[in-house]
C-alpha cells in the first residue's frame, strides 16, 4: 500500500468516526430535547448526557445555535421520510381514481394531513419543524439557518409540487404555489399550537380537530369542487385506517 493510500484511508476513517460521534451528539440532544424541552437543552446537559467535556461537544457544534440548526436538520428530514411513506401508499390507491382533479385535491389533502398527525405522531420532528416558524425566540441565529434551511425547503417543495399539479388541472385556482405553501403551512401550525390551551376549553381548543378544518376550508377557498374536497376526506380516512399518515421512517 503507497503512503498516499494509507493516508487518504486514515483520513477517512476519521471522518466517518467524526460523523459517528456528531450523530451520537445529535441523538442525544434529541432525547434531551424530548424529555426536558428544548429549554433544557444545553451544551453543559449534551456534555453530561454524553460524558463529554463541554468543550468536545464545541469542536462538533460551533454554537447552541448550530446544534438546535443541525438537530432541525435531522428532524425535517426524517418528516420528509415518513412524508413518502405515506405518499407511496396514497398513490397505490389513487392509481384507480380517474378524475385528475379528484386526484390532485387529495394529494393535497395527504400532505396537509400529514402535517397535522405528525405533530401527534412525530412530536418531536415536529416539535423542531413548527420551532423554525413559531417560537417567539429565535432558536437558530440567521448566521446558522444555511444548516436547516435546504431540509425545511425539501419539505415545503413537497407540497409546492402537490400545489403545481393541482393548478396544473385547473383543481384549485391560486397565483402562486410557493406563497401559497407557506400560508398553508403557517395556517395549520398556528392551528395546531391552539392545543396548548385545551386545558380551558378541550373542545374549542382542539388543535387537530381545528386543523383538520381549517385544512377543508383552505382547499375549498382555494376553488377546489366541494366533492373533490369530499372525497380527499374519504382518501385520508381510508389511509388512516390501515396506519398512521406520519409512520415512523
Amino acid at each position: 500500500m503507497s503512503t498516499h493510500s494509507a493516508a487518504g484511508e486514515d483520513l477517512g476513517r476519521r471522518a466517518r468516526n467524526r460523523i459517528r460521534r456528531e450523530q451520537g451528539y445529535l441523538r442525544a440532544a434529541m432525547a434531551i430535547a424530548a424529555r426536558d424541552g428544548l429549554a433544557g437543552l444545553t451544551m453543559q446537559s449534551l456534555a453530561a448526557e454524553v460524558d463529554s467535556a463541554v468543550g468536545t461537544v464545541y469542536t462538533y457544534f460551533p454554537s447552541k445555535g448550530a446544534l438546535f440548526a443541525e438537530m432541525q436538520r435531522e428532524a425535517i428530514e426524517r418528516l420528509v421520510a415518513s412524508y413518502h411513506l405515506t405518499r407511496d401508499r396514497s398513490e397505490v390507491l389513487l392509481a384507480e381514481w380517474t378524475d385528475e382533479r379528484a386526484v390532485a385535491v387529495a394529494r393535497l389533502a395527504v400532505f396537509g394531513h400529514f402535517w397535522i398527525v405528525a405533530a401527534d405522531d412525530l412530536p418531536h420532528e415536529a416539535r423542531l419543524l413548527h420551532a423554525l416558524v413559531a417560537e417567539a425566540d429565535q432558536l437558530v441565529p440567521d448566521e446558522e439557518q444555511s444548516r436547516v434551511m435546504p431540509a425545511a425547503l425539501a419539505l415545503l417543495g413537497e407540497a409546492e409540487d402537490c400545489v403545481d399539479a393541482a393548478r396544473s388541472v385547473r383543481a384549485i385556482d391560486v397565483e402562486d404555489s410557493m406563497n401559497a405553501v407557506v400560508r398553508w403551512a403557517a395556517a395549520l401550525t398556528g392551528a395546531l399550537m391552539a392545543g396548548s390551551l385545551a386545558h380551558l376549553n378541550p373542545i374549542a381548543f382542539d388543535g387537530p380537530r381545528l386543523a383538520r378544518n381549517l385544512q377543508a376550508d383552505l382547499l375549498l377557498g382555494w376553488g377546489a369542487r366541494r366533492a373533490d374536497v369530499e372525497a380527499a376526506g374519504g382518501h385520508v380516512t381510508d389511509l388512516e385506517s390501515a396506519g398512521t399518515l406520519a409512520p415512523t421512517p
